[in-house]
């Protein structure tokens, strides 16, 4: 699946107006999402850029050829997604970690992985992304053996979704738990209560992301109909929100190589 995006920022006085005006846009009442997403990353560190050029040796040279894709694949962080309420915030839930889903039941627990955006100049941001919904077991459980991954962090995601013909249309923050916790191996099983969470950018300002999805990246007519119909938003919306393309390494989830020589150097470097 790819992702066709376009970001705004708006300030927290306006929220409700903002609010008001993607209602009548969308001709829908806000639908209102809170999510936790939590963070993983690969056990093990990204090799370091350029290495495989500058390995010499026969021996070297065959192992390229024989294992090209190995030497030149990149490390991500993944998340894990879970769709909560207002009532699951300052309880205490026994499965609050389980993905079980009963028969009727949509999937609380996803997985998702997102690329870096692509570089083409369509005017729209473009990434590829996979979700994949949990049906049972334990999400961090199955986080760890997947990558092997360990746990970063996690936050929270409070605001309204809205849906405008393909256009799905999200106004939304990020919130945290604020604090030292000693969460170095999983996240936590009891959620705080929600008014003890406090605003990541302490501004106030909310985020408006609008995305179009597209099954078939390939297919032209597609990807030209879900471009036009994401500018006609960004159109409609002058005035009102100004949504314009981010800057690709902004939305970057590949792990960073960082040289074992760089903390030595610091400490080392004279006052």
């Amino acid at each position: 699946m790819h992702e066709l995006l376009l970001y705004g920022q708006v300030p927290a006085g306006r929220h409700d107006q903002v609010l008001k005006i993607l209602a009548g846009v969308a001709a829908m009442q806000p639908l209102r999402i809170l999510q936790r997403c939590i963070v993983y990353k690969p056990q093990r560190e990204p090799e370091e850029p350029g290495l495989n050029v500058r390995r010499g040796g026969t021996q070297n040279i065959a192992v390229k050829q024989t294992k090209p894709a190995a030497a030149a694949a990149a490390l991500y962080y993944t998340k894990l997604i879970q769709k909560l309420g207002d009532d699951d915030f300052g309880a205490e839930h026994g499965d609050s970690m389980s993905a079980d889903v009963k028969d009727g039941e949509e999937p609380k627990w996803s997985m998702r992985w997102e690329d870096i955006p692509d570089t083409g100049d369509r005017g729209v941001s473009i990434r590829f992304t996979n979700t994949t919904d949990l049906l049972s077991g334990d999400p961090h459980a199955l986080m760890l053996a997947a990558g092997p991954n360990r746990f970063v962090t996690e936050y929270y995601v409070e605001g309204h979704r809205f849906v405008h013909g393909n256009v799905v249309i999200f106004l939304h923050r990020v919130l945290h738990e604020p604090g030292v916790r000693n969460l170095e191996d999983a996240p936590k099983t009891s959620l705080p209560t929600f008014p003890s969470l406090q605003l990541l950018d302490m501004s106030g300002a909310y985020m408006l992301e609008a995305k179009v999805r597209v099954q078939d990246f390939n297919d032209a007519g597609i990807l030209e109909s879900g471009v036009k119909e994401l500018k006609e938003f960004q159109k409609q919306m002058t005035g009102c929100v100004e949504l314009s393309l981010p800057d690709r390494l902004s939305l970057d989830t590949r792990v960073k190589y960082k040289s074992p020589h760089t903390a030595a150097n610091t400490q080392n470097r004279p006052r």
